[in-house]
């Protein structure tokens, strides 16, 4: 009994030592996390969230139904679907869908947590102020956040932070409950925990991926007085798009208390859904005959960075989404998130690959997700046994 009441005693004081030192968050984390057996968020965290909806289009477009009679996976894509405990895996090339496999409950109406995939969801927003005439890239950030106008800015360029080479030392570290990203993801007023960091005299130079940089840009999109960035992605890609289900966005407070989306994750939709991403970057931004986004930004969004500045020797990511090459050449670029979320458009094939699920493999090819070669493979393996 004593035990007990020292657990208990224990217990109280770490809670209310969280809750005093502004910490209470953590508490939150845990009950999303380690309660259901998680270590860190997982893409089944919908109901954990305040939401902002972004509705589907009125007259959807579905794809092109014409799987691959027999076709399925080899033994070891099967076992390697069965450790990463995968959810979703859609192989769509053009305009149809070839093949089409769900795990663990998801069906093609299931919607999952992107994670970073939507970072590249948030460059297309910046992609459609862009086309509008409202933000040049080349432009100082300060021009669009009033905050960062002026010296505090230090020059830095919308370019530089949709490349992730700001400098700002936000921190990526999953695993820590203090770092910033643990707070981005579970505190409220995620505005405030933004404008505690400076921009830094220097700047360009080095590549480093955070998720405080996607937060700027959600700012600076949520500052041009045109509504949300869930109204910017809404009305300007997923309606136009056909899209055949209601995404949902993870705000930082309730809708009706105006709360801003975590756009760096948190963008809740289904695989076949995501798929629209790949589909219109394989198409230049343009949706059967109407053009979304415009080319030249396009272009500029899946070109690495090296190529486009000798500032910084980073080739592997461009707007805010990883870039590579095939073993045969073919270029591809990748919409990634945490939890191995993948949308991967390879436009010299018009195909698109889409992977959700629990767990990914967690080794790297250069800078790559290493698994992003094995989606691939998968998706032009099961188009090969048509």
């Amino acid at each position: 009994m004593k035990a007990i009441k020292v657990f208990v005693g224990t217990l109280a004081l770490l809670v209310i030592g969280l809750l005093v030192s502004g910490h209470g968050y953590i508490l939150s984390g845990m009950t999303e996390t380690y309660f259901r057996g998680w270590k860190n968020a997982n893409i089944d965290d919908i109901e954990f969230r305040d939401l902002r909806t972004i509705a589907a289009a009125e007259a959807p477009s579905p794809w092109i139904y014409k799987p691959i009679w027999n076709a399925d996976f080899t033994p070891e894509d099967a076992a390697w679907h069965e450790e990463y405990q995968s959810a979703a895996f859609l192989v769509v090339q053009a305009d149809t869908l070839r093949f089409e496999r769900y795990w663990r409950g998801f069906d093609e109406h299931t919607v999952s947590n992107s994670f970073s995939a939507c970072k590249s969801i948030v460059a297309m927003a910046v992609g459609l102020a862009a086309k509008e005439g409202l933000v040049d890239v080349e432009e100082e950030i300060g021009a669009y956040i009033p905050r960062l106008a002026g010296d505090a800015g230090k020059g830095l360029t919308v370019e530089e932070a949709l490349q992730m080479r700001t400098h700002i030392p936000f921190g990526e570290d999953y695993d820590n409950p203090f770092g910033f990203m643990a707070k981005a993801y579970y505190r409220d007023n995620m505005q405030d925990l933004l404008e505690a960091y400076a921009v830094p005299a220097e700047h360009g130079s080095e590549w480093m991926y955070q998720g405080g940089n996607t937060m700027l840009l959600g700012e600076l999109v949520a500052n041009l007085g045109r509504g949300t960035l869930s109204d910017w992605v809404e009305h300007g890609l997923w309606q136009p798009m056909g899209a055949q289900d209601d995404a949902f966005w993870g705000l930082d407070a309730p809708d009706e208390e105006g709360g801003i989306e975590r756009c760096f994750a948190m963008y809740y939709a289904t695989a076949r859904d995501f798929a629209r991403f790949g589909k219109l970057l394989n198409h230049a931004g343009n949706w059967n005959g109407t053009q979304l986004l415009d080319s030249g930004y396009v272009a500029a969004m899946v070109q690495p960075i090296a190529e486009r500045t000798n500032e910084c020797d980073a080739d592997h990511y461009g707007y805010q989404i990883w870039l590579g090459e095939t073993e045969d050449g073919l270029a591809f670029s990748c919409m990634e998130g945490l939890r191995g979320q993948f949308i991967v458009a390879i436009p010299a094939l018009d195909l698109v690959v889409v992977r959700t699920g629990f767990d990914k493999d967690k080794r790297k090819t250069d800078e790559l997700p290493s698994c992003v070669y094995r989606m691939i493979d998968m998706g032009r393996g099961l188009l090969a046994q048509e």
